[in-house]
């Protein structure tokens, strides 16, 4: 899969060298909606993690070049101009890490000003690790707010070493926001509010939008934010199972590159 799955070579002490190469299950998926095909990769490694792909090929939006266009793209042929656009991607990932009865955790470090133990009179700044469980409206986490560095679901069962057994949750792909809120429009994606949000599980609650939505995007078939009221202070999420729901969103711009 373009690299190892885990190597290290040392000629500090002794010459050594140990590694093992890298393969992975891939169930691949497409989708051709309008002018464009959509390639679905979802990956198994060998080392237990999990990986969703997307990305889009097929042609271009674009609209005749007139006055005023370059507002909103580039120029990509003879009085053709290809518009600047965003993909917004959500997908359900309901991870049950041994049983049901799981958390959201974000873990992430500040620096503490401590004595230095060799050398009392001094201090040193050193990074501390703080774990939180997030039990309220905190498991939404918003697009334009810093996320914790790390996401984890988390069993109640821990590991021999006393710590909780979890899954994290990476997501990488946030191309910058989306419709204003103000708008009567963004209810129909409402979801693309969020990076991640964390629900308790229902079996009523399938998809975080509908295919009918386009039909009357001011009142949508399927209104995220009814999937995910704001809690109020005294509701908790307790250890239950807790779909997870992360955004993935892409910056469409094309550019082109002339010879003479």
């Amino acid at each position: 899969m373009g690299r190892p799955l885990r190597r290290h070579f040392s000629e500090s002490n002794f010459l050594t060298y140990g590694g093992v190469a890298n393969s992975a299950l891939v169930f691949r998926t497409i989708t051709s909606i309008g002018n464009y095909d959509y390639t679905w990769d979802f990956i198994f490694y060998q080392s237990g993690s999990v990986e969703a792909k997307v990305y889009a090929t097929g042609y271009i939006v674009s609209s005749f070049t007139v006055n005023g266009s370059f507002l909103y793209g580039h120029q990509v042929a003879e009085n053709v101009t290809g518009n600047i656009h965003t993909h917004f991607l959500n997908f359900k990932v309901d991870l049950d890490v041994l049983g049901v009865k799981n958390v959201f955790q974000t873990k992430d470090m500040e620096f503490v000003n401590v004595s230095v133990p060799w050398m009392p009179e001094r201090y040193a700044m050193v990074p501390q690790l703080v774990e939180k469980q997030l039990k309220t409206e905190q498991a939404a986490l918003r697009y334009d707010t810093k996320t914790p560095r790390y996401l984890h679901i988390a069993s109640n069962q821990t590991n021999r070493w006393g710590h909780q057994r979890s899954y994290r949750l990476q997501v990488t792909s946030f191309a910058g926001d989306h419709l204003p809120e103000s708008e009567p429009e963004e209810r129909a994606m409402s979801w693309a509010r969020y990076k991640v949000a964390i629900t308790k599980h229902k079996d009523s609650e399938q998809a975080s939008g509908s295919l009918y939505n386009q039909n009357n995007i001011w009142a949508p078939a399927v209104d995220f934010m009814a999937v995910l009221p704001m809690l109020p202070p005294w509701a908790k999420l307790l250890p239950c199972a807790l779909p997870l729901w992360p955004c993935a969103r892409a910056r469409a711009r094309t550019t082109t590159t002339s010879k003479r």
